[in-house]
């Protein structure tokens, strides 16, 4: 038994083929109607397994085609689809003359059971052709349902589109203001954490001083001088300079002293 498969898409048809084949049937292909057509012109067919939703001429328009013809008038004919499946698509099958219509996916055991039934094979007169008015007609009011259903998907797409959307607007909005606060909080802890480095150049707690000297021992039991460990423990600089308590103490007797032991070698630059 040949069954010659017409659908647009190819892995469709393989798959088909693949299946039809193991259970001992010949497979011819076909990818939309017109084609459909050519292959009924020259090969022999025992039945057709035909797809709905094809480009150039559909699964309905074939079927009409081929009832038409007396040639294959009496041509066993099943309409295989998952997009044209509501009581107005299978109605409209049986307008056309398919005698039976299948609901894609299908186990193959439906699908052989559709193509061999015995005895199922009608015998068409010219006088038992449905009316071009009517399938016109019926043809139209299934394709307007479609675009409108079609139509109303599309709608709903699109709203969920715009649902989504405004989640991501808000996303983006509820993502600057964590930003915004997760860098007011880097800035703050920056700040803080500077002020603490400048802290930490402050000498506090004991300081080990030497009563004599005034040197001070380091964490390493060195002893350093006063100016150095402050410089090397601080950020501070040194300019000296003499306060008046040691100005007398120290600087006015040394003045003195000079200026006698200059008057004594009779210097006259000494007032």
């Amino acid at each position: 038994m040949n069954i010659l498969i017409v659908d647009d898409i190819a892995a469709n048809r393989k798959l088909l083929r693949v299946q039809l084949e193991a259970e001992g049937f010949g497979v011819v292909e076909a990818a939309d109607g017109i084609d459909a057509l050519e292959v009924l012109t020259h090969q022999r067919v025992d039945a057709v397994l035909s797809d709905i939703l094809m480009p150039r001429m559909d699964g309905y328009r074939l079927c009409h085609e081929v009832r038409k013809n007396a040639k294959f008038r009496n041509l066993r004919f099943v309409l295989y689809s998952s997009t044209y499946t509501s009581p107005a698509d299978v109605s409209l099958g049986d307008t056309v003359g398919a005698d039976q219509f299948i609901a894609k996916p299908a186990p193959i055991a439906v699908i052989m059971n559709a193509l061999q039934i015995p005895g199922a094979n009608r015998t068409l007169r010219s006088s038992d052709l449905p009316d071009d008015a009517l399938i016109v007609q019926q043809y139209s009011a299934v394709l307007v349902a479609k675009l409108e259903e079609k139509n109303t998907e599309l709608q709903q797409a699109l709203e969920e589109t715009r649902r989504a959307h405004k989640q991501i607007q808000e996303l983006n909005v509820d993502l600057d203001r964590r930003v915004q606060e997760r860098t007011a909080e880097l800035a703050k802890t920056n700040s803080e954490l500077t002020t603490s480095l400048a802290e930490v150049k402050q000498l506090n707690g004991l300081l080990p001083i030497c009563s004599y000297c005034k040197k001070i021992r380091d964490d390493k039991n060195y002893w350093d001088s006063v100016e150095h460990y402050i410089t090397r423990h601080t950020n501070s600089n040194f300019s000296h300079g003499i306060c008046p308590e040691c100005y007398e103490k120290h600087v006015t007797p040394m003045l003195k002293e000079l200026h006698i032991e200059s008057a004594a070698r009779g210097d006259p630059s000494m007032p």
